[in-house]
């Protein structure tokens, strides 16, 4: 039995907990330990696919990855949703028309034509090396020859498309999928996410409160990107960053301080979480 003080909290992890430099303050870290010493339950909600998270993240008891096709709680994989074969073969052939590197992206791999790779490895040549970091979150890349070899893809992510989102939308929604800015591309180029339309952060959150009994009111949810609007209109409390963007603030019930200024931890402070 959960009382009403004891709050369900739902965190992004990039641009959210962690940085460019992807390592979270010592205050974020601190407000974390002391909100889960208070009793509350404290949930990682990503847009990266579980093998593309810190192993520090793996340890919350609550893990929503690819922006909500995958619901964990305490290890037990409760909803993972994947494209079929069909919808994998139209999303490439899409990203193809669109010129687009991409990657395929499935609970324990990443998947990537080795020819994308390295067009994508050329295009980072003459960028500063904060740019060139994103390269590190494709270390565990499968490259795979043949769409028909990338098993069970959660999402997709794009770089560098000739095309802009709202082609891609048009184009998506006629398959009920989506597609929403990368939150880790600002400078990029055309990039992207592209989800199963049914399947996100607003339905993650909601099915994980359901299965732990926790009412709507009695959650928190906060993000800065776009694949985070879902859950921070679905949460009893949505909170953006600092740093994220005009319409994602005006959609949350409230705005914290940036990530580069703690604001998860003056979020829990402010909510008495902390």
């Amino acid at each position: 039995m959960y009382s009403n003080s004891r709050k369900l909290v739902f965190l992004d992890i990039d641009g959210t907990l962690i940085p460019k430099s992807q390592k979270m303050t010592e205050k974020t870290i601190q407000a974390l330990r002391k909100a889960y010493d208070n009793g509350h339950i404290l949930c990682i909600c990503t847009g990266r696919t579980y093998c593309e998270m810190p192993e520090e993240m793996k340890r919350f008891d609550g893990i929503i990855s690819a922006a909500g096709a995958c619901v964990i709680w305490k290890k037990k994989i409760l909803l993972a949703e994947y494209f079929s074969e069909k919808e994998k073969k139209q999303v490439e052939e899409l990203l193809q028309e669109a010129a687009a590197i991409y990657t395929m992206e499935g609970f324990d791999d990443l998947y990537m034509k080795e020819e994308i790779y390295q067009s994508f490895v050329d295009r980072l040549e003459g960028c500063d090396e904060e740019e060139r970091e994103v390269l590190k979150l494709f270390e565990k890349t499968n490259f795979c020859a043949e769409t028909e070899k990338m098993k069970k893809v959660h999402k997709c992510s794009y770089f560098y498309a000739e095309k802009d989102g709202e082609w891609f939308r048009e184009r998506l929604k006629k398959w009920d999928m989506n597609v929403s800015a990368f939150s880790q591309g600002e400078t990029r180029g055309n990039s992207g996410e592209i989800t199963k339309a049914a399947f996100n952060k607003g339905s993650a959150i909601r099915f994980l409160s359901d299965y732990l009994g926790i009412p709507m009111e009695n959650t928190i949810a906060v993000g800065d990107s776009e694949n985070d609007l879902t859950m921070l209109r679905m949460a009893g409390v949505g909170i953006a960053m600092g740093n994220a963007l005009a319409y994602v603030k005006e959609a949350a019930d409230d705005v914290t301080r940036s990530v580069d200024e703690d604001g998860v931890y003056y979020a829990f402070l402010k909510y008495g979480l902390i």
